[in-house]
């Protein structure tokens, strides 16, 4: 009995060996994770791999070397924007159903009232619904969406709250383990999140995991949740789940062109399950 436990811990000390004996598989992942994490801590990565932060940077010294990726402050990112599973540009995302999007708003901002506190992520569908409040709400706003912080600077009636982060150049958010942390101390009465997926079985997804995780951190601290998502988006399903279908409150979306009956089929889930579903009717492209 005594060898047998010998012989399981010898096993274990020989795969913790074989950990550290092979840093081109780990520098591999870090790769991997890289093309789905626009950017990663080095604190995320050291415990991850559960090494230390020194090997990590070490690591990222080889990778970089090799010119597949650039140190930034506190992490690192991938050097060719090619290698990465990115959104398209934000110029891209404005001009994509467009009247859909701004549909949704009119519809969104009816349930936002004076006084509360409202989180927007760093969506299109988001900043279209900023634009609607603007000079017609008193409210504060959580985001970590430059965009919106911008558009909404102006209005004297709108406090906002600029979460902080590492810098996203294809949406102008702002990501990373400083935006939860920053959260910590803020309640917030309704979050407004976009997403690239939905459907009943998975719940809301999204296509990138570090915008997905910014997503996650807003809803966490807010009291009532509602997924702003237009018909494209519906009965799909994406890389990284955000939240399950119970957790939604509200969901707003449009019928601008013949749903088909898997979204039908969707739609009907999430209205028998008690989540209101409320669907927006054309508006003109002008606000």
């Amino acid at each position: 009995m005594d060898n047998v436990a010998q012989l399981a811990k010898n096993t274990k000390r020989n795969e913790r060996r074989c950990m550290v004996l092979l840093p081109t598989a780990r520098r591999e992942e870090i790769i991997n994770i890289l093309k789905t994490k626009d950017y990663a801590e080095i604190s995320y990565l050291s415990q991850r791999f559960q090494v230390s932060e020194m090997t990590i940077r070490r690591d990222i010294e080889k990778l970089e070397k090799k010119d597949k990726v650039k140190r930034v402050y506190g992490g690192v990112r991938l050097k060719e924007i090619g290698e990465r599973e990115l959104e398209s540009p934000i110029d891209e995302r404005k001009s994509t159903n467009t009247r859909e999007k701004q549909a949704i708003a009119k519809e969104a901002a009816a349930y936002i009232k004076d006084g509360d506190v409202i989180a927007f992520d760093a969506s299109t569908t988001a900043y279209e619904l900023s634009r609607y409040i603007k000079f017609k709400k008193k409210v504060t706003v959580v985001t970590n969406n430059i965009n919106i912080a911008v558009e909404l600077s102006d209005d004297p009636e709108i406090t906002v709250i600029l979460l902080g982060g590492f810098v996203r150049r294809t949406s102008l958010s702002l990501i990373g383990s400083s935006l939860s942390k920053y959260l910590e101390s803020i309640f917030i009465d309704k979050a407004f999140i976009s997403c690239k997926a939905l459907n009943f079985s998975d719940g809301i997804t999204d296509s990138l995991m570090d915008e997905g995780e910014a997503k996650q951190a807003i809803i966490k601290r807010s009291n009532q949740l509602f997924i702003l998502a237009d018909h494209s988006k519906i009965d799909t399903i994406a890389f990284f789940k955000i939240c399950p279908a119970d957790r939604v409150d509200a969901l707003i979306t449009d019928a601008f062109v013949p749903l088909t009956d898997g979204q039908k089929s969707c739609l009907e889930l999430y209205r028998e399950s008690g989540i209101d579903l409320i669907i927006a009717e054309p508006v003109p492209s002008q606000l």
